[in-house]
Formats: C-alpha cells, structure tokens, sequence
C-alpha cells in the first residue's frame, strides 16, 4: 500500500516478481487519505508529504496517539522542529507544502521505531537532521541503519 500512495502522490512505481521500483516526479502532489488500515505508514507519508507542491490530509488515525508514542503529535512537533507545516486534526494529520522551509533540526523519536525511520528519510532530503536515539529502530529492523547508508553509496 505504500508504492500506491507514493503513486497517488505522483511517483511512477514500477512491480515486478523480486522489486518494486518507485522513481519521484519533479513535483510531489498531496492527497486526502484515509490511513486507518495503514496507520504504520503516517509518518513516513507525513514526510514525504511536507514535500508535496499541494496539501496532505490524513485521516482516520486518531488512535495511533496511543501507540510507542503520541504518533501524532509528537509527529507533528517535531516536523514542526525542521520547519515543517503540520497541524494536528482530530483524527490525523494536515501536512501543507513545506518545500523552502524545511531545515536541520535534533529530533527527538520519543522511544518510537516508526518516528525514527520516517526522519531518516527526511534527513535523506535535507540537510543537518539528527535522529535522536536512533537505535530505537532495533525493535522492527536492526538492520535498518546499515541498509540505509548502503543504500546511498
């Protein structure tokens, strides 16, 4: 469900038997978006997001407050830290187009695998992002640190 909202954002995604492929266009559109069945994905879409040329809307998690963290607001602040344009709604999240905006900033995971891996990918795009705690990843993906830096030699 992840390569179809990227896809829904405007990326080409490419599935064949063993990959898929996702290539971004030059300009990310937002999306109004139910994530309720995917509520793992709201921080990392929330990322992607604050690159979009249009606003993001997500909805239906409001539950996801009472997860490893408040994920939402929590997600929200520390966006908000790096500059970001996210307000918290009742139900998720209102991401609105960030580009130019964005900047360095120590952002705290507050003991949450999912927030520190959604920053990792915002610290892809821009420069000076810290992850704090950063081996809060080990609960789902010990490997992910490593997997990220060989990904970008």
């Amino acid at each position: 469900r992840f390569a179809d909202l990227l896809a829904a954002m405007g990326c080409d995604v490419e599935r064949t038997a063993t990959a898929v492929t996702v290539t971004g266009p030059a300009t990310l559109s937002g999306i109004d978006v139910d994530m309720a069945d995917v509520s793992d994905l709201v921080p990392t879409i929330a990322v992607v997001a604050t690159k979009a040329t249009s606003p993001t809307r997500i909805r239906g998690v409001g539950f996801i407050r009472a997860k490893e963290s408040d994920r939402l607001g929590d997600l929200a602040r520390e966006l908000q830290a790096a500059g970001a344009d996210v307000e918290e709604t009742a139900d998720g999240l209102a991401v609105r187009p960030s580009t130019g905006r964005l900047h360095g900033a120590a952002l705290a995971t507050h003991h949450d695998h999912r927030l520190a891996m959604a920053f990792a990918v915002l610290g892809s795009v821009v420069d000076g992002i810290e992850v704090r705690d950063p081996d809060v990843v080990s609960k789902s993906w010990p490997g992910f640190w490593q997997m990220l830096d060989e990904s970008f030699r």
